[in-house]
């Protein structure tokens, strides 16, 4: 079990090739890398960004998935077609940073929650997503987000029944923020679970840094791994808590304890 770091904690703060050269001066053995905007979805961006690395592995490769995501399953052939350019795009660009997952959160509904079940051509689609990542090194995986289809244990079920080859990306503060824990959705996800996102919750129900909160760390490794988990556990938190680089580095090598605890 490895403890990363994405660069989605210096969004906003520079760019994105500056935010992975940060990720070097923490205590983190991995990186995911966060790209956000349609120039960087290319593979000569991927290897400005691989260079800016180092030695320093990129576990994973996250879009700002709001800017196409929703439209690879669109009605529109031309507005799909866009859209799967952009997808390739990354994919490249992950191909070349040397990434292992893609890392999705997939349609949402805009008036209502969007049903896993209501997405138009859902099997078809992602198929195709698989392919296009797997051509160059990649797996998708879905990522829990209460804003988005994959919203809660139920929908995680659903999409186990339409997609059987499905995996996931457990997220915590977006399990929490879907009025859900951590284990319940590991409970739905099983051994399906390949890469974490952390973040904490404090008693009063804000988000802070692991293991301020009342997350026990070690015992949710300690289930991670009796499902077979074996993947990167990644440090993502906002730019606010992101701030103070010691409490930073302090909540990474808190996770790495907790992974020893864990016996990893």
């Amino acid at each position: 079990m490895r403890i990363g770091l994405s660069c989605a904690a210096f969004y906003g703060q520079c760019e994105t090739e500056d935010a992975a050269a940060l990720v070097r001066d923490y205590p983190a053995e991995a990186a995911e890398v966060f790209v956000q905007t349609p120039s960087e979805y290319c593979g000569a961006f991927g290897r400005v960004v691989r260079e800016k690395l180092g030695a320093l592995p990129c576990s994973s490769i996250h879009p700002l998935g709001t800017q196409f995501e929703q439209q690879l399953f669109g009605r529109s052939a031309r507005q799909v077609e866009d859209a799967f350019r952009l997808f390739t795009g990354v994919c490249d660009a992950g191909r070349e940073m040397g990434a292992q997952y893609y890392v999705f959160h997939g349609p949402f509904g805009v008036h209502a929650p969007l049903k896993p079940e209501r997405i138009h051509r859902l099997p078809e689609v992602f198929a195709r997503m698989q392919q296009i990542a797997h051509e160059r090194g990649l797996t998708v995986l879905w990522e829990n987000v209460h804003w988005c289809a994959l919203r809660g244990p139920q929908e995680v079920r659903t999409m186990i029944r339409l997609l059987p080859e499905v995996q996931f990306v457990l997220d915590t503060k977006q399990a929490h923020r879907a009025g859900f824990t951590p284990e319940e959705m590991l409970d739905a996800m099983g051994d399906r679970v390949r890469h974490v996102h952390a973040l904490d919750v404090a008693a009063d129900g804000t988000l802070c840094l692991p293991p301020e909160g009342v997350i026990d760390w070690p015992d949710l490794m300690r289930r991670l791994r009796l499902q077979g988990f074996d993947g990167t556990v990644v440090l993502e938190p906002y730019e606010y808590l992101a701030r103070d680089g010691a409490a930073l580095s302090a909540s990474l090598q808190n996770l790495r304890a907790a992974a020893q605890q864990s016996g990893g």
